[in-house]
């Protein structure tokens, strides 16, 4: 099974998204738990920070890849110029 730079893209974005969902459910938890910053609380926030930056990358990325993709059905590598 080939996987296209843009399924790819796409994946990995959905992963993210779900991914960050997951940790902002978390901080909510730890929030409610302890008043004080505890470590896990500061490396779900620095994941957070993480994500917030490579998803609007990888968002560009995904038009960059799908304007340079060959139109369907054809083959980049038939294509003489």
């Amino acid at each position: 099974m080939a996987t296209t730079a843009q399924a790819l893209i796409d994946t990995s974005l959905a992963q993210l998204q779900s991914l960050s969902a997951c940790l902002v459910s978390e901080l909510s938890v730890l929030h409610d738990r302890t008043a004080t910053q505890s470590l896990e609380a500061r490396a779900c926030k620095e994941l957070l920070l993480c994500i917030t930056v490579l998803v609007p990358k990888l968002q560009a990325a995904r038009y960059v890849v799908g304007a340079a993709a060959p139109p369907p059905g054809r083959c980049a590598q038939c294509e003489e110029g």
